[in-house]
């Protein structure tokens, strides 16, 4: 490969040995604080194709938001070539997204390929989550190839207990539903230093759009990415789960690329589809039938990997969102992976009131407006907590997405403010570990009530 001389510079050289992709990287002096390290790895369950043009995607797609975030460039000997172009409308789409970022990098290979592999099958990247599973049930008749990554944010490499947790709740699932599910593991997220990054990340954000660097720029194409070496010879249809465009222009994400130039990502003959982009209590509306005639369990909590081995704590503003939504929908969330009980709901009105104005726009405010008149599950005071939910005046609680204490951390330097990172992250977990124990006390309160009740 060669090398024009340039400040910031990024090299990948990958191989294949035992269905496991080792990417080796090697970078410039002034972009190794961005590196824990430099050797790269996807593992893959089924058989790869020995292709060096589509081996260092997976690579590619975790470092290319990288590079667009510092205005590095990244070399290649071969690369795919309908990648390659794809990656312009991803970069020029991200920049109209974060224009305050520098988006300087050049991806250069010293050879592009055209590659076609022959396959009309469709897979979806699957986390079993809410978004997932609606676009799963929604097409159920495609019989698509499950793609579950294990590695990345929300499923932690280290957490094997949790892995095999999920092994065993989705394999069944997949086994009942007739589909293929398919496991990769990755260390993506053990590579990269995402606390500097997300402070740089931070500082190039305006105040209103503040998300963090994975968030903004960095998951879904990693997610993406992944799935590349797998596609060659079993499907030519990705789909990926996409949440609602809404308020995209003030609150920016990685996912929300699929609006414009989702339609032109892909490698080969394989084509991304980004799937279901409505508002999330329409898919928990929607998804009523299916959950109920199939039991099929939801996982959309970030802090359940890192602290337990069950799917969702029950507790995070994500599970609770959840969990309202079903309920909204007249599901049972505790049919659904959840543990709700009779305090859920006040923590619920607890976290709505301290909710940030991005949740409130694209999650809150569009369930308050669906919310019927009739609600048909009443369990543990969902009626009159819906009857609250409904009165609610978001606009008066609304508050800036970046508060001055932010705005004061990015501007610190990285050491200081990472030091300051560090206590607020340690208070954070003592509040969510005191939370989860007091959850563990009032369960074994009330069932000591219902024992004594029985008698």
């Amino acid at each position: 490969m060669t090398y024009t001389g340039r400040k910031r510079a990024i090299a990948v050289n990958s191989t294949l040995s035992a269905n496991t992709i080792k990417s080796r990287i090697t970078v410039s002096r002034d972009l190794e604080k961005y590196f824990r390290h430099y050797d790269f790895f996807s593992r893959y369950d089924a058989r790869i194709v020995d292709n060096s043009s589509i081996l260092d995607i997976p690579a590619l797609s975790l470092l290319l938001p990288l590079a667009w975030t510092t205005g590095a460039d990244i070399y290649v000997d071969e690369l795919d070539k309908t990648f390659a172009n794809s990656m312009d409308s991803v970069h020029r789409e991200f920049r109209r997204m974060h224009p305050r970022l520098p988006f300087q990098t050049r991806l250069v290979a010293d050879r592009l390929v055209n590659n076609k592999y022959a396959s009309n099958d469709t897979a979806l990247l699957y986390s079993g989550g809410l978004d997932s599973t609606y676009s799963l049930f929604s097409n159920i008749a495609l019989k698509p190839r499950l793609i579950m990554i294990f590695g990345t944010a929300d499923i932690p490499i280290s957490n094997l207990p949790f892995q095999k947790t999920l092994e065993k709740e989705y394999s069944a699932f997949a086994e009942r539903e007739g589909l293929i599910l398919s496991f990769i593991r990755t260390n993506a997220m053990e590579l990269l230093d995402f606390g500097r990054l997300d402070h740089l990340f931070g500082r190039l954000q305006s105040r209103s759009s503040l998300r963090t660097y994975w968030d903004g720029i960095g998951y879904m194409l990693c997610h993406i990415g992944q799935a590349a070496p797998l596609s060659i010879g079993r499907f030519g249809h990705l789909l990926a789960a996409s949440g609602a465009v809404i308020c995209a222009s003030k609150y920016p994400s990685a996912e929300w690329i699929g609006r414009d130039a989702g339609a032109r990502i892909g490698w080969a003959n394989v084509g991304i589809e980004w799937h279901g982009a409505i508002p999330r209590h329409e898919k928990a509306f929607f998804l009523k039938d299916f959950l109920d005639a199939r039991r099929s369990k939801l996982r959309v909590c970030l802090n359940s990997a890192w602290t337990r081995t069950s799917l969702n704590c029950s507790l995070c503003e994500k599970c609770l969102l959840a969990i309202t939504m079903l309920a909204a929908a007249d599901i049972d969330p505790n049919e659904c992976g959840f543990s709700m009980d009779g305090l859920t709901f006040n923590r619920t009105r607890r976290v709505i009131c301290h909710t940030s104005a991005q949740e409130v726009a694209i999650h809150w405010k569009p369930l308050q407006e669906a919310i019927s008149d009739a609600i048909g599950l009443d369990r543990y005071g969902a009626r009159p907590f819906f009857e609250w939910f409904k009165m609610v005046d978001f606009d008066s609680m609304r508050r800036p997405y970046r508060s001055p204490l932010s705005n004061l951390y990015y501007k610190l330097p990285y050491s200081i403010a990472r030091t300051s990172a560090c206590y607020r992250t340690g208070a954070a977990h003592l509040r969510l570990s005191a939370k989860l124990w007091l959850n563990v006390a009032n369960n074994v309160v009330n069932s000591h009530r219902g024992n004594n009740m029985d008698r």
